[in-house]
């Protein structure tokens, strides 16, 4: 891994820019539906399409890892506006991705330390991920870019997008040529309009806001697109796509994503950017990283080396969530939390906030109990809570 400048205080923040993490996974998901439609068509005069449907999750590998980056629309090859890396595992159907902001100062062969968005601009998709593979230690197998020309050409061939906007939007940017003039109110958004749409922050929230109508959008987008009326235009769509995607997953790939995508939810997705400290060097602003905590959050967020967890004693016997934690820690689990439930239990309940119940099984085959159940995540940094029950009372020591 390469070194960093270390800051002495890190804290989250989010990349600046556009915020592509639900656009990507948007146009991965218009990109399986496609080709789920190409292979209707090839099953319809033959082809084995049948092999396609019972093969194993990317030939049965115990994992596969997946690189998105977002390209703005600057000259050249453009900057990597976001940059996302995923890990895939089959067997469980489980995916874990990080994102690295654009601005992370970083060792790109060749060019130097810098910021390392200027991956992109300095040598395309191969630098970027010859980059992020230093970075994070682990090899690209697949790789996704997409960039903003591309999704409002997409947006335009499924015939433009309903949604509610819920405020007045106005903002100008001649250097970026952005130009957005919205009306509150529910609408049709051709692609220019929609783009504007996302990226419009110039509002008392800003990101915050911003990041939820780009999960307005990806729903209004998937939904045109699974809509009947978009099978009309299935071939300028495909077309479309293929010019604004570039991709090396296979047909067969795209389908063992689909179904791992449908078989544990989107939302069991697990999540996490990389901390970062500010600092300013050679007079441009940039983002540090610590080497240590890179590490870290690679270990538990992608190789799952263990899971964030929240422990809450629901006993009347002192120490009890102490206890528990410790013998999670042995599993490699990081504790975040522990004190005590709101009320009592005499079953222990295990909460996975990933969307599934995945993580939480993963807890109670450690713990040898537990009832398993799904609660959103919120602002809770835990992964998973356990609440502990009398029924742990006589096996833990």
């Amino acid at each position: 891994m390469a070194e960093f400048l270390t800051g002495k205080r890190l804290y989250y923040k989010e990349p600046k820019g556009f915020q592509w993490w639900w656009l990507i996974w948007g146009a991965a998901g218009i990109c399986v539906f496609l080709c789920g439609v190409a292979i209707g068509v090839v099953s319809s005069g033959g082809g084995d399409w049948f092999g396609d449907v019972i093969t194993p999750p990317f030939q049965g590998a115990e994992r596969i890892t997946i690189l998105m980056v977002g390209t703005d629309n600057s000259e050249g090859l453009g900057l990597a506006d976001t940059i996302i890396y995923a890990v895939v595992y089959p067997r469980t159907n489980e995916i874990s991705a990080i994102s690295i902001p654009r601005d992370s100062r970083v060792y790109i062969p060749k060019v130097g330390y810098t910021r390392i968005n200027a991956s992109h601009s300095n040598g395309g998709l191969p630098l970027t991920i010859d980059t992020v593979q230093n970075l994070i230690g682990i090899p690209v197998d697949k790789y996704i870019e997409v960039n903003v020309p591309g999704l409002v050409k997409l947006v335009d061939a499924i015939g433009g997008i309903d949604i509610d906007v819920e405020k007045r939007m106005y903002y100008v940017d001649h250097s970026q040529k952005l130009h957005i003039d919205l009306q509150p109110g529910y609408q049709h958004l051709d692609g220019m309009q929609a783009m504007g749409y996302v990226r419009f922050r110039h509002d008392k929230v800003g990101d915050i806001g911003r990041m939820e109508r780009q999960q307005k959008f990806l729903h209004a987008v998937l939904s045109k697109t699974f809509s009947q009326q978009s099978l009309v235009d299935i071939p300028k769509t495909i077309d479309v796509f293929l010019k604004t995607v570039k991709t090396n997953m296979s047909t067969r790939d795209l389908m063992s994503l689909k179904r791992i995508i449908e078989t544990s939810g989107a939302d069991s997705i697990v999540t996490e950017t990389l901390p970062t400290t500010s600092v300013v060097i050679g007079g441009a602003d940039m983002l540090d990283l610590a080497p240590a905590q890179v590490q870290e959050i690679v270990n538990r967020v992608l190789l799952h080396q263990g899971l964030a967890v929240e422990v809450l004693n629901g006993t009347t016997r002192e120490g009890m969530a102490a206890q528990v934690g410790e013998e999670l820690k042995q599993e490699g689990c990081t504790v975040v939390k522990v004190g005590n439930a709101s009320q009592q239990t005499d079953t222990t309940v295990i909460v996975d906030h990933g969307g599934s119940t995945l993580r939480a099984e993963r807890v109670a085959g450690w713990l040898g109990k537990g009832v398993v159940t799904v609660s959103p995540r919120d602002n809770n940094p835990a992964e998973v809570t356990v609440i502990v029950g009398k029924d742990m009372l006589n096996t833990t020591p």
